[in-house]
């Protein structure tokens, strides 16, 4: 059986939303919420994603300000953030990477396109925790 990892997606687009998470689904639980405001109350109490997928363009707090608050976050900074935006300006998907983004893809977008790269990820994530333990478990046997 294959892990199910927990993404948190932000978008106020419904339609966009539904084909995230009907392409997501089979790997991935999916959070989704219409607007960061509630998404980052969300992670106020005290869930925490594998992941975080977010628009930029949203009523409220937009997109730019919900990754500068995750990334100023000391408990949240290491959750992994996509930007998923109409935007093609070079400037702004910059000024997302500095903000602490760690990819941006721009709209219209290929859904399957997007999960591979997150699944990437997510492989590298696993084996840099397997690297991690096995470091972890050698260096308690050498202590004893």
């Amino acid at each position: 059986m294959r892990k199910l990892y927990h993404m948190l997606y932000i978008d106020d687009d419904t339609y966009i939303r539904q084909i995230v998470r009907h392409t997501m689904g089979s790997e991935f639980n999916v959070t989704l919420f219409s607007n960061a405001v509630e998404a980052f109350d969300w992670l106020e109490q005290g869930n925490f994603p594998d992941i975080i997928l977010t628009d930029l363009n949203m009523p409220g707090l937009n997109g730019m300000e919900f990754i500068s608050l995750v990334k100023t976050s000391s408990l949240y900074r290491v959750i992994p953030i996509y930007v998923l935006s109409s935007s093609c300006d070079s400037e702004l998907k910059i000024k997302c990477l500095t903000l602490g983004a760690d990819d941006f893809v721009s709209k219209p977008f290929d859904p399957l396109f997007v999960k591979a790269k997150i699944d990437a990820l997510m492989r590298l994530l696993d084996q840099r925790r397997s690297v991690r333990a096995g470091l972890n478990h050698d260096r308690t046997e050498a202590r004893q």
